[in-house]
């Protein structure tokens, strides 16, 4: 997976925005014609998109790592997912994960 580090350098009265929405977009405009395939937000209680936890199931991504169940969150996103590129915005310590998007492509 490639990844790209997204820093933000603003005056100290303005800060730049932290909407996972936005950051998406941001993510997706400067990567088009790559897709959101997945997000991690570190400060939201490890908030991600995890198809085990929409089926009823748990989930292997916050675990602790010593734990035999523990997958890494990456590890699914490149695998499961398809991602291709970590777009992490420092400000936000929010991860958005880029990848062709199968409905988009029709795959």
């Amino acid at each position: 997976m490639q990844r790209v580090n997204i820093n933000i350098d603003t005056a100290d009265d303005i800060r730049a925005t932290e909407t996972m929405a936005d950051l998406r977009n941001v993510a997706e405009n400067l990567y088009h014609p790559l897709s959101e395939v997945g997000f991690w937000d570190v400060n939201a209680d490890q908030l991600h998109m995890c198809r085990l936890v929409s089926v009823g199931k748990e989930c292997p991504h916050i675990l602790d790592q010593s734990d035999p169940g523990w997958v890494s969150y990456v590890h699914t996103v490149e695998q499961e997912m398809r991602g291709t590129l970590e777009v992490y915005f420092p400000h936000a310590d929010v991860y958005i994960y880029l990848g062709v998007n199968n409905r988009q492509w029709g795959v």
